[in-house]
């Protein structure tokens, strides 16, 4: 399967919470690397598929969609769009009932044809602007 396959396979089977195809996609020691706040470390092939389940927990309807993306190497880039409605607790803010959607950037290395490691970022104050939990100060025109 070449790289921009194995992530598109990736990401259905993550919306499909298919976790059979998932561990066949993922290296038993993943790493993921994220500077969004309170995102838990991740190490391996099941703390990664444990964050994807609890990210279901909080969005039920979770749904990723890749905008596009561009492969060189071992590396794959992706932009994806993730929509997703808030009703689980999200770290320490309450369920809002709120719809959310935002693109974000995700890097992906492959290694023997299986995901080996994740660089994620988002916009943690547009999301939690969107579900209610923050209010800007001010209001730009």
């Amino acid at each position: 399967m070449n790289n921009k396959k194995l992530i598109i396979a990736f990401v259905h089977a993550t919306n499909q919470r298919d976790w059979d195809t998932f561990d066949t996609l993922v290296s038993d020691q993943v790493v993921r690397h994220s500077s969004t706040a309170g995102q838990p470390s991740v190490q391996t092939k099941e703390q990664l598929k444990q964050f994807h389940k609890d990210e279901g927990k909080t969005f039920p309807d979770i749904r990723e969609k890749i905008k596009f993306m561009i492969c060189e190497d071992d590396m794959v880039a992706a932009r994806i769009t993730f929509k997703g409605t808030q009703l689980g607790p999200m770290g320490p803010y309450p369920p809002s009932g709120k719809k959310f959607e935002a693109d974000f950037n995700c890097f992906f290395r492959v290694t023997d044809n299986k995901i080996s490691e994740i660089w994620v970022e988002y916009d943690n104050l547009n999301g939690l602007i969107q579900l209610g939990h923050y209010k800007p100060p001010i209001k730009f025109k």
